[in-house]
């Protein structure tokens, strides 16, 4: 496996910081390289200028988004109008050129309010600033008009779509890794069903076009966010199949209705346990913190948080023999 994180910020100091805690590869928010609002298809030279760029710090892109929210590439594909069309040539253009420039992993989301409905305060340790998430607070918020959809259409537009980014993914030799939803396992939530919310849903994402290409990024998070869930076991069983393509190794207190974001080793989920059964199966893929609770007195871009995250991932690796990054030949 490979230690990573998201470039929230493209300057050399902060790939330097990042170089620095032991970081291997990279993820990219598409959206930043495809200005102004992440639309269109991806240009070749923005991508090989920041792989050149990431290769001076000893750094790889290991992930890359595809842009979300409002009127980016592929938002009236949500919706099912005859705009998708385009947007979906615009999309398989974007997973080819990643194919071209060796992008290994391809991450995408499919949801129309997508993380929406919770708060920050502090929850974690120490009155550490992390967000919490209480169904009870937002669920009689209306959709936005033309927002709700029923879990059946939801699932229709998602099978159009998905027939035709997995050809598309297969040619371009790269895996897509669809990241789970969060907040998961409210039946609707401010009117849009919420299909990949829970252990069946992500089976059926998978099952719906099967392909080796098709899988996940096992946002621990969110799955450990899901009521009953045993988050090992279903760690284990999308391992099992090799359909974990990208992991946000995080940690929560509680689950739905209300479950806070803590810091990685304080909340629900053994860790320990998780980390060994990446090893066990060979995960070869990028697993990053996500979601850090933010330390007293950090950067806006939270070196110190997500220091510490890494710190502890780190750890982990090295406790069950993954080997990660240590200090590079002079």
């Amino acid at each position: 496996m490979k230690l990573c994180d998201d470039l929230h910020d493209l300057s050399d100091d902060f790939m330097q910081f990042l170089q620095q805690l032991g970081v291997e590869c990279c993820k990219i928010t598409g959206s930043k390289l495809m200005p102004p609002r992440g639309a269109g298809r991806l240009s070749r030279d923005a991508l090989c200028a920041l792989q050149d760029q990431l290769a001076r710090h000893d750094l790889t892109l290991g992930v890359f988004l595809l842009p979300q929210g409002k009127d980016t590439q592929y938002w009236q594909t949500r919706f099912g109008r005859p705009e998708r069309e385009q947007e979906i040539e615009d999309v398989c253009a974007t997973i080819m050129t990643c194919g071209e420039c060796g992008v290994p992993v391809v991450e995408w989301t499919w949801s129309i309010i997508d993380v929406w409905g919770s708060e920050s305060g502090p929850v974690a340790r120490g009155g550490a600033i992390s967000r919490q998430y209480d169904y009870d607070k937002i669920k009689d918020i209306p959709p936005e008009p033309g927002y709700a959809v029923d879990a059946d259409t939801m699932w229709e537009r998602l099978e159009w779509f998905l027939r035709r980014i997995v050809p598309a993914a297969e040619a371009a030799g790269v895996k897509l890794a669809m990241h789970i939803q969060d907040p998961p396992q409210t039946p609707c939530l401010k009117g849009e069903a919420r299909i990949i919310s829970d252990f069946e849903g992500m089976k059926r994402l998978i099952e719906l076009v099967d392909s080796p290409v098709n899988g996940l990024n096992l946002c621990q998070g969110s799955l450990a966010e899901q009521q009953g869930a045993d988050v090992l076991e279903i760690v284990r069983y999308f391992l099992e199949r090799d359909r974990i393509f990208h992991v946000h190794f995080r940690n929560v207190r509680g689950t739905c209705p209300l479950f806070d974001e803590v810091f990685i080793d304080e909340g629900d989920v053994d860790m320990v346990a998780a980390m060994q059964l990446y090893h066990e199966f060979g995960y070869q893929y990028a697993i990053m913190p996500d979601h850090w609770p933010r330390l007293t007195g950090d950067t806006p871009l939270g070196h110190a948080s997500r220091a510490y995250a890494h710190g502890y991932i780190k750890a982990l690796m090295q406790a069950v023999g993954a080997k990660p990054r240590g200090r590079q030949p002079r």
